[in-house]
């Protein structure tokens, strides 16, 4: 059995001024990204893979730094991209992608795309890691996505209740990935992430 750990970043700080790739995280992030070192280390993680994007990047680097694992960076891990340019109504974009997943913005990528990209790169990567321990650093709607395409079951609610950092427990056995909804990090956890509606700038 291979066991996958779907990392979401920690808190970040969106701007309008800048590409969202290049987000970083914000100050309370960057703490709850060395709260959660000791929780992946406690894992059995072997490998880790991470979208490109800096919040995530930055989310993991004091775990891998601390476990002595080099960070693979994973285009395909990326986060859904809503739009080319800054959109302050994103929640209602993002409730209509849902609701429609073949919706998209011009110049935007569709859920069905993203859950499709996501989806292709989840299986290449645990194709290559049989029978190991990995953690998968990406995003939000994109980890989502990656749910609904393991149980199309899977909709808004349980995309709204996945919080920042958020650790989801997927296993691939003969083929099939299960999402292992009774895994909890613990209560060192629960008391580290918050809810992405306290993101700064971020309407709830």
């Amino acid at each position: 059995m291979t066991t996958l750990y779907l990392v979401r970043h920690a808190q970040s700080q969106p701007s309008p001024e800048g590409p969202e790739p290049d987000w970083p995280l914000s100050a309370l992030g960057t703490e709850q990204a060395r709260g959660l070192a000791p929780i992946l280390a406690g894992l059995g993680i072997a490998t880790v893979y991470c979208s490109p994007y800096r919040r995530c990047r930055d989310t993991l680097e004091p775990f891998a730094s601390q476990s002595g694992l080099e960070i693979l960076l994973e285009p395909g891990l990326r986060e859904r991209r809503i739009a080319p340019t800054w959109q302050r109504d994103f929640r209602q974009l993002w409730q209509r992608s849902w609701e429609d997943l073949s919706y998209a913005l011009e110049g935007g990528e569709s859920s069905l795309a993203c859950k499709a990209r996501i989806a292709s790169t989840v299986e290449s990567i645990a194709g290559r890691h049989e029978g190991e321990t990995l953690a998968l650093g990406s995003h939000g709607n994109a980890i989502a996505l990656f749910l609904h395409h393991v149980d199309p079951s899977v909709g808004i609610r349980e995309a709204s209740a996945i919080r920042t950092p958020e650790i989801v427990r997927v296993t691939r056995s003969q083929g099939a990935f299960r999402w292992d909804r009774s895994f909890s990090a613990g209560e060192r956890f629960d008391r580290l992430a918050t809810h992405f509606s306290l993101t700064p700038g971020v309407v709830a």
